[in-house]
């Protein structure tokens, strides 16, 4: 009799137990209650098509400062997800506010090399008198492409042999634009997610990789991903890794990730960092009442300028932000 009550106390012990685990695995109460209402939230991701050429690059920055003003002007803000090659041209001209292409028109005309010279002929295809001398022949080039950029094109003049000052007053007045640009982008509040598009490693060229004793080696995901600090979208993520991200055997530094996958829909928290899964068909929700999903839109600049988000991902991760914009 005693070894029945004994047997029936260790199963009702650990069903109980089982059940609060469950509870306890499902149910998170959200910090956010008393400023946030639960119910069902759709937090639309604006991913901007981000030019390859030069010159569209040229336009692209324009509308977007203008894009940037304009968000500013009306207190609005939006989730913007951001290509590699933009964050990277982005980091470029905040630090020289000159973009890679116009690095050979920055130089001074008489330290340019061959190739650099090649490629100012390529990119400046106006008619000039070479018997000035090859120095003035490329800085006269230089002059005129920097007109160009300021949109002033039509004040050059074919007569004159330009000066690296004349050069450098036009320089000048680009990056003063660029900075301006850049103020304004610090006063806004645009919640840039830098997209990446290829997350897996190629295996072609990974020596560099091999060489971090932080890596996995049961992992192809790349991992510089989990030492990204800002916002990140990942593109096409494995079933498998998914299930390893779920079950927290991988850890991004990153406060918000967002995983394009096959499996799940919603979100989770881990080390109060916020990881929102889209594109499966199985919903997951980390805190209870809170039904977050994830849509992701391709979208032009100028039809950006007429939208203005409701409820922006950081407002679930960042409440001191959420109350800010609730009280503007």
């Amino acid at each position: 009799m005693y070894r029945y009550i004994l047997l029936l106390i260790v199963v009702l012990s650990t069903t109980s137990c089982t059940g609060l685990s469950k509870v306890k695995e499902r149910y998170h109460r959200a910090p956010f209650e008393k400023e946030i209402e639960k119910g069902n939230y759709e937090l639309t991701f604006y991913d901007i098509d981000y030019p390859i050429e030069y010159e569209k690059k040229i336009k692209f920055y324009n509308d977007f400062y203008i894009f940037v003003k304009k968000m500013l002007l009306n207190d609005s803000t939006i989730n913007i997800i951001c290509s590699e090659r933009f964050k990277d041209d982005m980091t470029e001209l905040e630090t020289s506010y000159i973009l890679l292409e116009e690095r050979e028109f920055f130089k001074p005309a008489s330290e340019l090399s061959q190739v650099e010279r090649d490629s100012i002929d390529k990119k400046t295809t106006i008619k000039l008198d070479e018997k000035v001398g090859r120095t003035q022949y490329y800085l006269n080039k230089q002059v005129y492409f920097w007109e160009k950029i300021i949109g002033n094109k039509e004040n050059f003049n074919r007569k004159i042999n330009y000066t690296e000052l004349d050069k450098e007053k036009l320089i000048l007045q680009v990056k003063e634009k660029r900075k301006k640009m850049f103020n304004i982008v610090e006063q806004g509040e645009l919640n840039l997610i830098l997209k990446i598009e290829y997350p897996y490693l190629d295996k072609k060229n990974v020596y560099w990789e091999t060489k971090d004793v932080y890596i996995d080696r049961n992992i192809n995901l790349s991992s510089k991903i989990f030492k990204e600090y800002r916002d990140i979208y990942l593109n096409n993520v494995e079933d498998i890794d998914v299930k390893k991200i779920i079950g927290e055997q991988l850890k991004f530094n990153s406060k918000i990730t967002v995983i394009k996958n096959e499996l799940y829909n919603g979100y989770i928290v881990s080390d109060d960092k916020y990881i929102f899964f889209f594109g499966g068909g199985k919903n997951i929700n980390y805190y209870d009442g809170y039904n977050l999903k994830i849509k992701v839109e391709n979208i032009s600049l100028k039809d950006l300028l007429a939208i203005d988000e409701k409820h922006l991902i950081t407002d679930f991760s960042n409440i001191k932000f959420h109350k800010e914009r609730q009280e503007k």
